[in-house]
């Protein structure tokens, strides 16, 4: 099941599987490292404002709200990523 990543629960693992963004903002999202298969975790969960705190490629990353949602993730649990929750 996908969702977009603003749906995430705080510390929860999920993969990148698309986008749904113009090549602008597609571009962007790679130029910090944000694409197609990588492993993203959410580290903030504020409430239906503020910025999108994610790890990836074990570095901190802020994105705007609406960046956030249109980066489509599949949840993984604990033993697919090889991590502890």
């Amino acid at each position: 099941m996908h969702k977009p990543l603003t749906n995430l629960k705080r510390r929860e693992y999920a993969e990148i599987v698309s986008f749904e963004c113009g090549q602008m903002l597609c571009n962007r999202l790679e130029g910090m490292g944000i694409r197609l298969g990588k492993i993203i975790t959410r580290i903030n969960a504020p409430f239906m404002s503020g910025k999108v705190i994610v790890l990836i490629n074990g570095h901190q990353v802020a994105l705007g709200r609406g960046m956030a949602e249109k980066i489509l993730v599949k949840p993984m649990e604990a033993d697919e990523t090889g991590k502890s929750l």
